[in-house]
């Protein structure tokens, strides 16, 4: 009971001195009418910014609309309270007034604006709770006047690593300063791709190109800035440079041969997402150009993940490099019997009036050889699509044939053996034949 009594007067002695004084009461009501103008401040201006959508939906706003799901009014409602509180707490202290509420509000309105932001942004429940927390942690601090110790107390909890001192400080200022450079980076990276795909001056295959530049560029950037911030000399990172140099040299020698041969297949156009290609006995059009490898979708559903050095080193069949016309071959055989005028005519007719081969250039229809059981013609058709597939082309092709000969009596042979038999080779056979039976 002497304790709780104890806590209690404490509290009480606390009140009185810091609370319930007059420059206390004068620091609550200068809140209450700060909260009240930032509260019809942010009411106004997104009244008047929603009256010109042009402005607020406009081109220089989608970036912010598109990444913020917050309305008008609320991302000017969490800017504007802490900017009047931090404003009128620094007027309070150039005119040596007291300013210890108006300080911890305006801390307290800087985290809530800080959770309230990133909350918004960031899609991951782990990192915004993780946010949220820091925030309050830091505010708490600084309200009670334990921010400066705390810092310095981090930044004597140190390990020296040669000449480098690396502290607890150092690791969340790192921590921190790297995670804001990796999201800049996505939504620069985001910003990028949006850009690059809505331009119609540039090949997909220039838009790919671009756009791992791009990505490239923004990572080595962050890291730069990062080195920078945290305060690394970048003369200290030459030995693990050269040591990284070593290992891909030796290592990753494949990998980098590979992003090489990437960034190649972009820059010369050889190969794009959606072209026909055939490698080795792959065939099917490509869906993507990866940094690694680049994914071949078959008509199965299969999809082959080629690396990228095989398309610079071996043979490649590109059905739509230039155009995506291209003839299909289809040999045929009839009978000896046959009348070739009217095998060419019917071959002929079923190729123009096949929807998917072309009239121009014109299908034809030649004699290839004379077989041992047949004559052999080919049918050379050209389609434009080989994307939807050739062996259906071919099937449809065949079916018409067999109508169409059928109709004709055209006899499309099978193959025949001709054996001649000499009368006194075979007498000579069974003559053998009965010389070797058993005698009864």
């Amino acid at each position: 009971m002497v304790e709780l009594q104890n806590i209690a007067e404490g509290v009480q002695n606390w009140a009185l001195k810091y609370l319930l004084t007059w420059e206390a009461l004068q620091q609550l009501m200068v809140l209450v009418f700060m909260l009240v103008a930032s509260w019809v401040a942010a009411r106004k201006i997104a009244g008047w910014m929603q009256s010109r959508t042009g402005i607020w939906h406009g081109r220089h706003m989608i970036f912010v609309s598109s990444r913020v799901h917050l309305s008008a009014r609320e991302i000017l409602s969490v800017i504007i309270t802490p900017l009047l509180l931090w404003t009128s707490a620094m007027i309070a202290a150039a005119a040596n007034w007291p300013s210890i509420i108006l300080n911890g509000a305006a801390t307290l309105a800087t985290a809530w604006a800080v959770i309230r932001l990133s909350s918004s942004i960031i899609r991951s429940s782990f990192w915004s709770k993780t946010i949220a927390l820091t925030m309050l942690v830091v505010a708490a601090l600084s309200i009670f006047g334990w921010l400066h110790p705390t810092i310095e107390v981090l930044d004597k909890a140190a390990i020296k690593l040669g000449n480098h001192s690396i502290s607890l400080l150092f690791v969340i200022k790192g921590g921190i300063i790297l995670a804001i450079l990796l999201w800049l980076v996505s939504v620069a990276n985001d910003g990028l791709q949006r850009a690059l795909w809505r331009s119609q001056g540039l090949s997909p295959s220039q838009k790919v190109l671009f756009g791992k530049l791009g990505k490239v560029i923004f990572i080595a950037l962050a890291i730069i800035f990062g080195l920078n911030f945290v305060g690394i000399d970048f003369t200290a990172l030459a030995v693990f440079s050269g040591a990284l140099g070593i290992g891909i040299g030796f290592g990753l020698q494949k990998v980098f041969a590979n992003l090489i041969s990437g960034f190649i297949l972009l820059m010369d156009k050889s190969i794009k997402p959606g072209d026909v290609i055939a490698i080795n006995d792959t065939y099917g059009w490509v869906n993507q150009i990866s940094a690694r490898y680049v994914s071949i979708l078959t008509r199965d559903g299969k999809e082959h993940l080629i690396p990228n050095e095989k398309l610079i080193t071996e043979p490649v069949e590109n059905w739509s490099y230039s155009n995506e016309n291209i003839r299909v071959h289809i040999p045929i055989g009839v009978s000896y019997n046959s009348d070739r005028k009217l095998v060419k005519r019917l071959l002929l007719e079923i190729a123009q009036n096949n929807p998917r081969i072309l009239k121009t250039p014109e299908p034809a229809c030649l004699i290839k050889s004379f077989g041992d059981s047949a004559v052999d013609f080919e049918l050379r058709v050209w389609i434009h699509d080989p994307v939807n597939g050739i062996a259906n082309v071919r099937s449809s092709v065949y079916e018409a044939i067999w109508d169409a000969f059928k109709d004709n009596n055209i006899e499309i042979p099978f193959p025949q053996r001709d054996i001649n038999l000499k009368a006194d080779e075979v007498e000579k056979l069974l003559r053998a034949m009965y010389s070797t039976m058993p005698k009864i």
